[in-house]
């Protein structure tokens, strides 16, 4: 899905726990952020960002919007 400054897609049908696993990217540099992955023992998504990422409202929301879908 893509939203304004971020995308999030599974890329080649990657599963983690057996269940899809997420990336989020940059729309503008392409880099990728974070994944967004099945935690087994929550039974639910989680969202890992990489080191020295950051998120601002708008983006946070953008990533909520997509797990709420899920």
């Amino acid at each position: 899905m893509k939203y304004r400054f971020i995308t999030i897609e599974q890329r080649d049908k990657e599963l983690f726990e057996c269940k899809p696993l997420y990336r989020v990217f940059n729309n503008k540099s392409g880099d990728q952020l974070a994944v967004l992955s099945w935690y087994k023992p929550w039974k639910c998504y989680v969202f890992s960002s990489h080191e020295g990422c950051l998120f601002d409202e708008s983006c946070l929301r953008d990533v909520l919007d997509f797990l709420v879908g899920e």
